[in-house]
């Protein structure tokens, strides 16, 4: 009689088991939504304050990379919290601007400034993994202007859905609602480019190398670069004229995009809007001339095309040196399966001759003097003929695995031709070891005697001492061995007809 009370009690086990998976999960997707809430938010207070006067507008808002980058690292299960952080934001602006807390109707525009906030990142992140990957991101040109296309896309939605929602409740005229719209498109694109590679590769803003140069070249180049920013904006009286000079950070950036990753990049380009930022908000700079809503496009453009061209060299270099690692990597297989006998594992004839005559010439730099086997493993063909090429083939791995076990890794072992061996043996100056002959034919006995096998191992060797000097061709010398091999094996048959 079965017992069926096993099958019941795992199963049990693995339904408790998957409730507490399911518990641990759902901790972890609450802690995850909480944290891009209170970091949307703090980025969404940092867009606030960067808010150029008068009135409210943002050059950049930093809380657009920051949701994005949340949904790519965490999955569109975090979408509560960018919700959740957007309409935080968008309620302490209204308090703000009118000194108390909004009613319904304030309270009824955050929730829907923070809807199409929501939408955008989701859009967005399933764009980018569906044409790009999230992997590939940054990881050649085309895919990093890949990258801005998506965003300058799917960065409509919320300016749309905002600004709309705004025009609706009479917060916003219908006059300004096209330069409201393209301040808040740019300040989104200009947010993505410039946060999301930040965040994506957090763990590269600096070079992880062991070079300490590297380290310093790296900090030095960003103190340059904000040092030239600096100059740019805080040392120049604002003028039209002034803005020629705002290509002087360029080279220096070009120089960190080519000798950094996307990450440093991406950190560079947030030290140069950020100074450009603050100087134009200080009324400093080539861009606080003018009208105020000009001099903000003008800021915009110049952080927008500053980050999107770092972003695109830095990606191209990325991939060049992906590329150039890949061929290298490509490159060393295919010599190595040039240089290596598919079967067996051992260095084929080319790979042979090529390595032992390297191992020649440093034996001969070191006085070690050499000697050249040829083996010929006996009775190939009788195995192929009455047991079959896959008992040949065992037979020759067979071979193969006694030749590597007997010699050492300072000898050169090779398959050479279809049932022949050769090895380049560095003989002991001191006379302590057996020669590799007398070991050789000891690991055979010993592989005969364990059987399991149709077959029986023999193998017949020809022993060239090599000379210290001379220029003679180790394709010579393999063939005089090649001969005293033969000369040793006809002595065998002679001794064997005798008897």
């Amino acid at each position: 009689m079965r017992d069926h009370r096993g099958p019941s009690m795992t199963t049990s086990g693995d339904t408790q088991r998957l409730q507490v998976y399911r518990k641990r999960w759902s901790l972890r997707q609450v802690r995850r939504i909480g944290a891009l809430a209170v970091a949307y938010f703090g980025a969404g207070m940092l867009g606030l304050l960067l808010a150029v006067p008068p009135g409210y507008a943002s050059p950049v808002w930093p809380a657009s990379g920051l949701a994005l980058a949340g949904v790519l690292l965490w999955t569109s299960r975090v979408w509560p919290g960018i919700w959740l952080g957007s309409f935080l934001v968008n309620v302490w602006a209204a308090y703000s601007a009118a000194g108390s807390l909004p009613g319904f109707t304030g309270l009824a525009v955050a929730a829907s400034i923070a809807l199409g906030s929501t939408l955008q990142a989701l859009l967005a992140a399933h764009l980018a993994q569906r044409w790009i990957g999230a992997a590939r991101l940054f990881t050649s040109g085309p895919a990093a202007l890949g990258f801005a296309a998506i965003i300058a896309v799917c960065c409509v939605v919320a300016a749309t859905w905002g600004v709309t929602t705004l025009q609706l409740t009479g917060m916003v005229d219908f006059e300004s609602y096209g330069k409201s719209w393209l301040t808040w498109w740019l300040g989104d694109v200009i947010g993505v480019l410039a946060l999301t590679p930040a965040i994506l590769h957090w763990k590269h803003l600096l070079p992880a190398t062991s070079a300490p140069w590297r380290t310093v070249e790296s900090i030095g180049s960003l103190a340059l670069l904000g040092a030239v920013t600096a100059l740019v904006f805080y040392g120049i009286a604002p003028d039209r004229d002034a803005y020629s000079l705002t290509f002087l950070p360029l080279p220096v950036l070009v120089w960190i995009a080519c000798r950094t990753s996307p990450g440093g990049v991406a950190l560079a380009t947030i030290i140069v809007s950020a100074i450009a930022i603050a100087a134009t908000a200080s009324g400093g700079g080539p861009f606080a001339a003018g009208v105020s809503h000009e001099s903000l496009l003008l800021l915009q453009a110049f952080t927008g095309m500053t980050t999107l061209m770092a972003l695109m060299l830095a990606a191209a270099v990325t991939g060049h040196k992906t590329a150039a690692a890949s061929l290298q990597r490509l490159s060393l297989e295919l010599e190595q399966m040039a240089l290596t006998d598919e079967l067996t594992g051992l260095r084929n004839r080319r790979g042979f001759l090529l390595l032992a005559e390297q191992a020649r010439r440093l034996a001969r730099r070191a006085h070690v003097p050499c000697r050249l086997l040829f083996i010929d493993l006996d009775g190939l063909k009788d195995v192929n003929d009455s047991l079959g090429h896959q008992a040949g083939d065992a037979l020759l791995m067979d071979a193969a695995r006694v030749l590597a076990r007997v010699f050492r890794e300072t000898d050169v072992v090779g398959r050479i031709g279809g049932d022949e061996f050769a090895v380049l043996e560095l003989v002991d100056r001191n006379g302590h070891s057996r020669s590799g002959s007398h070991r050789l034919q000891d690991a055979i006995d010993e592989f005969n005697k364990l059987g399991g096998q149709a077959y029986r191992l023999s193998m017949s060797v020809g022993v060239e001492d090599l000379p210290p000097a001379g220029d003679k061709p180790l394709e010579a010398l393999l063939s005089q061995a090649d001969i005293a091999m033969y000369g040793r094996k006809r002595e065998q048959v002679r001794k064997r007809a005798n008897r």
